[in-house]
């Protein structure tokens, strides 16, 4: 791997902005100052991004527990909300840390500590997003945190149009607020207590258009507010996601009987039992009106039983909660995401929260295509046992994966449908059982996105950046593209331009860098080198081609072994990255 051998002879590399490639000219886009780590998510045609920071990641440390890594400079801790009185907290600083600290005077370690024990319970979110135009500087634009932010929600951009508007979707804001439980025989004089109480819609899509940020509301609001996500934008202004559509009796019923605000602020009830999944959610298609405001959505339905796209009426262990996704729509309305299918025909051996071994009618999530009422297959649920459909271009070719067990392991494997002739194919991608995750496709049937390889002299699977040509059936790992020399290893191609850009995540070494920023130096005086995420863009060179690095062999081989430690830390931050998406 090229980032393991880098060296001193190379450092000066890691300062530049751009490396000039064989096929692409890397772009860094993702260095910002508020973070260490970029994720990317989408670029348009006039090459403006949008991307997302992490505020924190989890990673497994060398014991194998999972570890919260704060990535957030500076992170804004709101010491007004901590008592410093308390005798338990005190025993956590030095005397001299407890009078710097109680002075509003914190260093590394004090932040450390405090992030680490965060002992007011103050929210942490997890991600924050950008938005670069043209040349300019990124902006980390704020969707429903405060003017003066507090980084207690998750905030994140996913997508953006030729005219510039972004979608995406941010997690509630909390304020401090004093509660007194009611009065029981138990506790006849309750303690008042300090708790964060959270605004009402526990997420809610958010549309940024020259400058201004809109929410989107629910269309089912009770109880909590109920939450909507906006995940792609075509340009003709149609925004695909999903959100709560509605709430059964029961749900209703159970959350009623919960969230009394007797022993807990009701609206910090409704946002935990929001969060555990109390709604009935439907994917969503709205339209971008031209005061920026968006219309009453056209809810989605689901396949359904052995794709009729009505439900099974079970009960007990075979009641079925329909769902739908809208992940991605294009200029001609149609979507695509996925649904919930089940076969009443099929039973499945399960094991139920309590235990208990049952027979179950098969339900899983497969991909789903949206054409005016009707929601459609796209793969065989008897092969697959779970697929999902990403992103459709205006050709109306439609790219996704499908899940199964290939080689003893569950794999994912990329597959592509033309809507017109109705054909589905699969992609073995590297190699027969390599995970293959396509991520967007453009008009030029160029589909880019993430795989798994195995690198000249290692035994583990790492994940690529790839791009796919339909027409020339060509699967290319975007690393054999951008020059043996690059500092960056691409680890996840996720949109690719009529123009051919490529907006992508990279890995590459830079300064170590503490809670405040400060760059972290070793006994010599040098700066300390990791391995960071950072979002680039791929820009086509003229009458480029691919450099030979015979020496920097990949094997597109199935094999067997174990990773480097900091490989597979990074590995499960990217992981964890992909699944806060979702």
């Amino acid at each position: 791997m090229k980032l393991s051998r880098i060296s001193l002879a190379i450092l000066p590399l890691l300062s530049l902005c751009s490396v000039q490639a064989a096929v692409y000219n890397v772009v860094e886009i993702g260095e910002v100052s508020e973070v260490k780590s970029t994720y990317a998510s989408a670029i348009n045609d006039s090459g403006d991004t949008v991307f997302n920071g992490a505020v924190v990641v989890q990673r497994t440390n060398s014991a194998g527990n999972t570890v919260n890594d704060f990535q957030y400079f500076n992170f804004p801790i709101d010491l007004d909300a901590i008592d410093f009185e308390d005798e338990d907290l005190q025993a956590f600083f030095t005397d001299e840390q407890l009078a710097d600290v109680t002075n509003g005077n914190i260093d590394n370690a004090i932040l450390n500590i405090l992030l680490s024990i965060n002992p007011s319970g103050q929210p942490i979110g997890n991600a924050i997003g950008y938005l670069q135009s043209g040349s300019l500087e990124p902006e980390n634009i704020l969707l429903r945190d405060s003017a003066e932010p507090t980084r207690g929600n998750s905030e994140y951009l996913y997508d953006i149009n030729n005219a510039g508007i972004a979608v995406g979707v941010a997690g509630t804001t909390f304020t401090l607020q004093s509660y007194t439980p009611d009065v029981t025989d138990d506790e006849p004089e309750p303690e008042t207590v300090e708790l964060w109480v959270p605004e009402a819609s526990h997420q809610l899509g958010a549309v940024v258009q020259d400058g201004q940020v809109r929410t989107i509301p629910a269309p089912y609001q009770e109880l909590g507010g109920g939450y909507t996500v906006a995940r792609s934008i075509s340009n003709n202004g149609l925004i695909a996601g999903f959100g709560s559509s509605g709430m059964t009796d029961a749900a209703k019923e159970a959350v009623e009987d919960v969230c009394t605000g007797e022993t807990t602020p009701e609206a910090l009830c409704l946002y935990n039992r929001a969060v555990a999944g109390s709604y009935e959610q439907s994917g969503m298609i709205w339209q971008l009106q031209a005061d920026g405001s968006v219309a009453v959505p056209q809810v989605l339905g689901f396949l359904g039983d052995k794709n009729t796209g009505n439900a099974f009426d079970g009960e007990g262990v075979n009641a079925i909660t329909y769902f739908s996704v809208a992940n991605d729509v294009n200029d001609n309305g149609i979507a695509v995401g996925r649904s919930l299918y089940s076969d009443s025909d099929r039973t499945q051996r399960v094991r139920l929260s309590n235990g208990q071994v049952v027979d179950q009618i098969v339900r899983a999530q497969h991909a789903s295509l949206y054409v005016e009422d009707q929601v459609l297959p796209l793969v065989d649920p008897l092969e697959w046992s779970i697929s999902d459909a990403v992103a459709i271009n205006n050709n109306n070719i439609i790219v996704g994966y499908g899940q199964k067990v290939i080689n003893s392991a569950t794999r994912n494997k990329m597959f592509y449908h033309d809507y017109s002739s109705g054909q589905t194919n699969f992609v073995d991608g590297f190699f027969s059982s390599s995970t293959t995750v396509p991520k967007a496709i453009n008009d030029s049937n160029q589909v880019v996105g993430q795989a798994e390889v195995i690198l000249g002299g290692t035994t583990t699977r790492r994940y690529h950046g790839f791009m796919y040509d339909i027409a020339a059936d060509s699967f290319t790992d975007l690393n054999a593209l951008i020059g043996c020399n690059s500092p960056y290893t691409v680890v996840d191609a996720v949109d690719i331009n009529n123009n051919g850009d490529i907006l992508a995540t990279a890995l590459m070494m830079k300064e170590r860098k503490d809670l405040l920023g400060e760059i972290i130096v070793d006994a010599q005086g040098n700066p300390e080198l990791e391995e960071l995420a950072v979002t680039v863009k791929l820009q086509p060179v003229a009458n480029g081609e691919p450099e030979d690095c015979s020496s920097e062999e990949t094997e597109y081989e199935r094999k067997g072994g174990a990773a480097g430690f900091g490989w597979l830390t990074l590995s499960a931050a990217l992981v964890w990255w992909r699944r806060r998406k979702v």
